[in-house]
């Protein structure tokens, strides 16, 4: 293998080719800068427009989040949610353990997780910056919103975001910072409408009153860069049949037609370093392909390959960014690289209301309860927000109104869970009566979803484990746990059991079904799929991975771009952020290059 050229292979390679790789290697190729991106997965078939993802999911029994892009030579090794047992996933876990599961995953595939987002695009709120100072939990971000406030709205009109600009005033240190969206807000839909009503009948809760506002999407709610308007088919999650929503595979497709290189089924091993360790030179990785006979993937090569670059951006997930690092042994002076790992922990409650409600319509959250996202109250506990869903209980535990299991034993009412599968194998339901309890039960079902922070923790760790995936690659090893010695989850999560059943309460609901927990017992929550963390950006080289620019200390050619940078989780879903952090990184990196 060479790994000195005169002249390296590309300017800069970007590893991954999600929101954060698409945005930085279509700036840079707008730039004439030679950039590959390198994905571990491939490309879900396009050939007929998402018709042939469409069929993918309508003929997969399971209906899971990746059954639109399961085939052969696609989606490289992953974690399965569906994974039964502890240590049985991509993940693997320490023996004996008595942590949580991570039950957040993601798509190793060209761009990467925005295939089954919601397309919910929030900002942070300017004191999420400021958590040590403000709050005296975690610690402070080396930049504020000041610094991303122009970014955030760069990536606001390349993605295109539709919001409500008068319910986007984020009001710090007696400045308005005005948020001008490229489009309107999407229009709430009628159970949005209902919940609305309710709320301003409820009592405030830890003397906060509650409002419902609409949410920022990255969706259409017009026409808008070739792409049409949303027509509100609540299928978010796992596919926008039309491309409405935004995907990261856009703007792969804009950075290659503006001369980026893609190279797909290449999955990084290492970054290469110089003689003295200092320098990055390229990177090494392991293309693979799907054998149909053994039914998994295998090495192509002997031995890995190797590209070249003047710049390397590890633009992966916090989980996937963290195992190349362990593996090259870089970036890791301050013993960080895979600490604090981060998600937004889920509270989930669900209810049949008396009157019709009629879900699934629209995307699946147009409206959210954020007043509780930041107050006085969170050096108590987490901020949190609360998400009115669309897709009735499609989401929660019962995967209703088609079911994803059957319940082991009847209810005492025949409302819950009220999938088919329960009414027809439990109840005996078939013709008329089986038609009629969905239909009755189909409109009236509501689901709120509650999101929380979650601290950094220098124990919730990502390593090595001894354990190998099919490409002879050792899998993560996952210490997690949700609680935390000041209970600051916890206390969050009994504020959010209270609002969710404060809003059934004035609604008249009766029927419903709230997660509840027991002092001193696990915690019972969700994940949302927002992994942060385990790359922490900080100016202190012996406390965190990278300085303000997202380039590492150690390194000053290797940047990481992601959320995995993020040194706490606030309530925002990262995505906005990721993408402002990516765009803001460009600049850097182009002067990397000019200084050679």
């Amino acid at each position: 293998m060479q790994t000195n050229l005169a002249e390296p292979d590309f300017d800069v390679i970007i590893v991954g080719s999600g929101i954060a790789g698409a945005l930085a290697a279509y700036r840079l190729a707008q730039s004439n800068v030679r950039v590959l991106i390198i994905e571990a997965g491939g490309v879900p078939s396009e050939s007929l427009g998402r018709y042939a993802l469409v069929r993918s999911f309508i003929e997969s029994p399971p209906k899971a989040t990746d059954s639109p892009f399961c085939g052969d030579n696609i989606l490289a090794t992953q974690p399965d949610p569906r994974a039964p047992t502890l240590g049985t996933d991509y993940f693997d876990y320490p023996s004996p353990y008595s942590g949580d599961k991570f039950v957040s995953f993601y798509e190793r595939l060209v761009g990467g997780s925005t295939w089954h987002w919601q397309g919910i695009y929030v900002r942070m709120v300017p004191n999420d910056f400021y958590m040590n100072k403000l709050y005296g939990k975690g610690v402070d971000w080396p930049i504020n919103y000041d610094e991303l406030n122009r970014w955030y709205g760069e990536a606001e009109r390349e993605m295109g975001v539709a919001g409500d600009a008068e319910q986007r005033r984020d009001d710090y240190r007696n400045r308005t910072y005005k948020i001008s969206y490229p489009m309107p807000a999407l229009e709430p839909s009628y159970l949005d409408h209902q919940v609305s009503k309710a709320v301003p009948r409820m009592a405030p809760v830890s003397g906060i009153p509650l409002r419902v506002d609409t949410v920022p999407h990255a969706i259409n709610s017009r026409k808008y860069d070739g792409r049409p308007a949303c027509q509100g088919y609540t299928s978010c999650v796992p596919l926008c049949p039309i491309k409405a929503r935004y995907e990261g595979i856009f703007h792969v497709e804009k950075a290659m037609a503006a001369g980026a290189v893609l190279r797909t089924q290449s999955v990084v091993t290492k970054v290469a370093l110089d003689p003295g360790g200092k320098r990055v030179t390229g990177v090494y990785y392991r293309r693979w392909q799907w054998n149909d006979t053994e039914k998994r993937r295998y090495k192509l090569d002997a031995d890995d390959r190797f590209l070249s670059a003047k710049v390397v951006v590890l633009a992966a997930n916090a989980i996937e960014n963290t195992m190349i690092l362990l593996r090259s042994d870089a970036a890791n002076s301050s013993k960080t690289v895979g600490s604090y790992l981060m998600d937004h922990p889920i509270k989930q409650s669900y209810g049949l209301a008396v009157n019709p409600l009629y879900p699934f319509r629209g995307p699946q959250t147009t409206s959210q309860i954020e007043t509780l996202r930041d107050t006085r109250h969170r050096k108590d506990f987490a901020g949190f927000k609360t998400s009115i869903k669309n897709d009735g209980w499609s989401t929660n535990a019962t995967g209703a109104p088609r079911g994803g299991k059957v319940a082991v034993q009847k209810e005492a009412e025949d409302w819950h869970p009220g999938t088919i599968l329960d009414l027809v194998q439990n109840w005996g339901y078939f013709g008329e009566t089986l038609r009629k309890t969905l239909a009755h039960n189909a409109v009236r079902m509501l689901t709120l979803n509650s999101a929380c922070e979650q601290l950094p923790i220098k124990q919730n760790a990502v390593t090595q484990s001894s354990k190998s995936d099919d490409l002879e690659l050792k899998r993560p090893l996952i210490n997690y746990q949700i609680d935390d010695p000041d209970h600051y989850v916890r206390n969050a999560f009994k504020k959010i059991v209270e609002v969710h059943k404060s809003v059934f309460d004035a609604m008249g609901i009766t029927r419903y079904k709230l997660q509840l927990d027991d002092d001193g017992k696990p915690l019972t929550f969700g994940g949302s799929g927002h992994i942060m963390g385990t790359t922490r950006m900080g100016d202190k080289p012996d406390q965190s991975v990278v300085d303000r620019n997202c380039c590492t200390h150690d390194h000053p050619n290797l940047f990481i771009l992601g959320s995995s940078v993020f040194p706490t989780s606030s309530t925002a879903n990262p995505t906005s952020t990721i993408a402002a952090l990516a765009l803001r990184a460009v600049d850097p990196i182009k002067a990397k290059l000019r200084s050679g």
